[in-house]
This record gives structure tokens, C-alpha cells and sequence, in this order.
């Protein structure tokens, strides 16, 4: 217990009193992927698992090498599904959407009734934001070329993880909005709440 309590928490793992925590007991907090992969190459590392004769250099190194080929391969199949899901399924079902709410528009001031645009106007400011993030993640994803190795994994998460956040929020709130009929994906409602 003197040699290793350090690293006994009961608590949530996850909340900012453990990262605090964590700090003041001096441990590392190793948050992304990219974050723990240079770990198999740290002294403390090589020593312990050449000690019991879990791996030697050479497989640490591969261990290493094969981690952050996966994270990459991993993260660029995501990214382009997310821009491809983006604009073939959800652009699509959100501009029919922004569609019918602009033809209910126009109808009623044809007929002579007053519109209420908040609605369309909500809509066509998420479809604009929709319409630009595959574009910025196509140029993000891109990027990544210019990179190698753990080089390339830190870009990816920095700079292609955000775009892909940035396409999800856009998406997210017009899944609130759009009518059922009209999104052809399955809602986060219907996934919940499947009987």
C-alpha cells in the first residue's frame, strides 16, 4: 500500500476532482490515445516488460508502430464515413425539410396569412453549418499527409477530431428538428428507446 496507494481512487475516474487528484499524487493523465501510445517507449517501460519477459525492444517498438497505424487508419475511415453520412443522408433529409417549412411559408403569405419564419430560418442556418463541415473535414483529413508516424495521430486527433465534432453538433441538432418521416437514420430516441 505505501508502494502503490497512489493509484487507488474509488471514486468517478472520469470526474475533474480525480484529475485534480491525480495531479497532486503525482500520476500521469494520459487522456487521448495518442497521449498513452509513447508510453511502450518510456524507459519504465522497456524495463518492466523486458524484466519478465513480457516483450522485448523490438516488439515494444512494433507494439508502438502498429498502435498509431491503427489510431490513423482508424480515425480517416471515421472522418471520411462522417463527411460521406453527412452529405448523402443527413444534408439530403435536412434540405427537404428546410423545403416543406419554405413552401409552408410561401403558401400562407399566398394566402394572405402572416408566416411565422422562425423555424425556416433556424433550419437554413444548420444546413449551412452542415454544408461546411464535410467540406472543412475533407481538408482537415487532407492535412494528415503531410504527417507521419505519431506526428500524424497527434494532427489527427487535434485537428480532424474537432471537425468531426463540429459535422456531429451540426447533425445533432437537425436530428432535433427535422420531421421523422424525412431522416432516414435512426434517431437517438428510437435507439434509447427501442421496445
Amino acid at each position: 500500500m505505501e508502494n502503490h496507494g497512489a493509484v487507488i481512487f474509488n471514486g468517478n475516474g472520469y470526474s475533474e476532482e480525480w484529475h485534480a487528484e491525480a495531479e497532486t499524487r503525482g500520476l500521469k493523465n494520459l487522456k487521448t490515445t495518442v497521449d498513452s501510445l509513447p508510453e511502450y517507449l518510456i524507459p519504465q517501460s522497456r524495463e518492466l516488460f523486458s524484466k519478465y519477459g513480457v516483450f522485448n525492444e523490438a516488439e515494444l517498438e512494433s507494439r508502438f508502430e502498429v498502435g498509431v497505424e491503427q489510431y490513423v487508419m482508424t480515425l480517416v475511415v471515421e472522418a471520411n464515413l462522417t463527411a460521406e453520412i453527412a452529405q448523402t443522408t443527413i444534408l439530403p433529409a435536412a434540405i427537404r425539410f428546410q423545403t416543406e417549412l419554405a413552401q409552408n411559408v410561401g403558401a400562407l403569405k399566398a394566402a394572405g396569412i402572416e408566416a411565422d419564419t422562425a423555424d425556416p430560418v433556424a433550419v437554413s442556418e444548420l444546413v449551412t453549418e452542415l454544408r461546411a463541415g464535410p467540406a472543412g473535414l475533407k481538408v482537415a483529413v487532407a492535412g494528415a499527409h503531410d504527417h507521419e508516424g505519431i506526428g500524424e495521430a497527434t494532427y489527427l486527433r487535434d485537428s480532424v477530431i474537432p471537425a468531426m465534432a463540429a459535422v456531429r453538433a451540426a447533425a445533432d441538432a437537425l436530428e432535433e428538428v427535422v420531421a421523422d418521416d424525412l431522416w432516414a437514420l435512426p434517431t437517438y430516441q428510437e435507439m434509447l428507446y427501442i421496445l
